[in-house]
């Protein structure tokens, strides 16, 4: 259930990031398609360097949400980067959006993962 709620929290941030931010614009036509290589990536980046809290409710949402948001910005800058090499994806306009868009994706995520019922010690380490 925590792991779905991050995945959940990391595209509804992609989304919403994709969205409110006028410097996060599809680089083809399709913009749904263009959303799941920067979705996909921000997934898979956010699974191999993990920095989320393992109890949400009693951890340092500052050193968290610091870290997270600069492994986000950093994503954001990657899927931009990978997207001119492809003409396909995200392109983000500037670092400053790009920091934008992390903090939107961080923050969602964290905030996601504090609702509802928290993963016991017993359940993480099996």
């Amino acid at each position: 259930m925590y792991k779905r709620r991050r995945i959940t929290g990391t595209y509804a941030g992609a989304a919403l990031a994709t969205g409110l931010l006028p410097g996060v614009s599809p680089v083809a036509d399709t913009p749904s398609w263009d959303f799941l290589l920067s979705g996909s990536v921000l997934l898979i980046v956010g699974q191999l360097i993990h920095c989320y809290p393992s109890a949400i409710r009693t951890s340092p949402w500052i050193l968290f949400g610091a870290i997270g948001i600069v492994q986000d910005t950093l994503v954001w800058l990657l899927v931009s980067w990978i997207s001119s090499r492809l003409d396909y994806g995200m392109h983000v306009d500037s670092f400053v959006t790009a920091l934008l868009a992390g903090t939107i994706v961080r923050c969602l995520t964290l905030a996601l993962m504090a609702l509802g019922p928290q993963p016991t010690p017993d359940a993480q380490a099996g």
